[in-house]
């Protein structure tokens, strides 16, 4: 399966959102999947691409030319270049049958809230999963739920977002859309 991680760059976070992102990357890395993401080394990005890189598998990376200096640091992922971040989070969501949105910031709740809505609207087949261990995600939980409460969205938008608080009900919801996708592709 092809894993969108959308996830900080900046190392100045508390180390808590590192070691806990770690864990659920590792597992993605150990079940054979393959890598997409923002070509990032840094941080959880950074992470992630180590994670991957010790378990031998494929990464599919995406940057803009702001930061095409750091693909040196990257050598074992394949690089897409784009020219905005437009182009790249398409590219991303479009070159991914997962989505996973780890603790970031701006740049990582654009993500997902471009990838919810995109899911939504068009139907697509794709999971959705926030992982939220610490809490990080829930002011923007609470806006969805504004959201819904002012009837500028209803019930139905959680039929597109799944929230994971700890690495159990991660890997429970991991196994279902793993066993989804073998139904699918039959």
């Amino acid at each position: 399966m092809r894993v969108l991680i959308s996830c900080s760059s900046n190392d100045n976070i508390d180390e808590k959102y590192k070691e806990s992102s770690r864990n659920v990357i590792r597992f993605l890395a150990s079940e054979e999947n393959t890598l997409v993401w923002g070509s990032g080394n840094r941080s959880i990005m950074g992470i992630a691409y180590e994670e991957f890189d010790k378990a031998k598998r494929e990464m599919l990376g995406f940057t803009t030319e702001k930061y095409v200096d750091e693909l040196d640091s990257l050598p074992n992922a394949k690089h897409e270049v784009m020219k905005d971040t437009f182009d790249l989070k398409r590219e991303m969501f479009v070159n991914s049958d997962l989505v996973l949105v780890l603790p970031g910031g701006t740049g990582t709740v654009s993500e997902l809230l471009t990838y919810l809505e995109e899911v939504r609207s068009n139907d697509q087949e794709k999971t959705l999963i926030v992982y939220d261990e610490y809490g990080h995600f829930n002011k923007t939980i609470e806006l969805i739920e504004d959201l819904i409460v002012r009837k500028f969205n209803n019930n139905s938008i959680y039929d597109y977002l799944h929230v994971a608080h700890n690495i159990d009900e991660f890997k429970t919801l991991y196994d279902n859309i793993k066993k989804k996708n073998i139904q699918l592709k039959k």
